[in-house]
């Protein structure tokens, strides 16, 4: 594992970015997470693991909107992510792992 966080953080605003790029996605889920070597508790929505051989596993934590398909959702928030990282650092993306959170009913 890569010690420097400054590359988890760059790489997780990206993610970031990209999920917001589909259709369906009505925010990021702000879940309880581990951050850095304090093991302080923080909301994250995205979660980066970073290896020493330039490999990166994304966790995405989603709210979408109701009437979307899951699968197609989490399927599309994965190729964009894998994308939208890949193009933008020198890091492969080894896995993208999508959670819906909640669901956002249109009022």
């Amino acid at each position: 594992m890569i010690d420097d966080t400054r590359y988890e953080d760059i790489i997780a605003s990206i993610a970031g970015v990209a999920a917001f790029k589909v259709n369906g996605v009505a925010s990021l889920s702000s879940v309880a997470g581990m951050r850095g070597k304090s093991r302080r508790r923080q909301p994250k929505s995205i979660t980066v693991t970073l290896t020493e051989s330039n490999e990166a596993t994304i966790d995405v934590y989603v709210n979408a909107f109701s009437g979307v398909s899951v699968p197609d959702l989490a399927y599309d928030i994965q190729q964009t992510v894998v994308k939208e990282v890949e193009s933008a650092t020198k890091f492969v993306v080894k896995a993208v792992n999508v959670n819906v959170a909640g669901i956002v009913f249109n009022q």
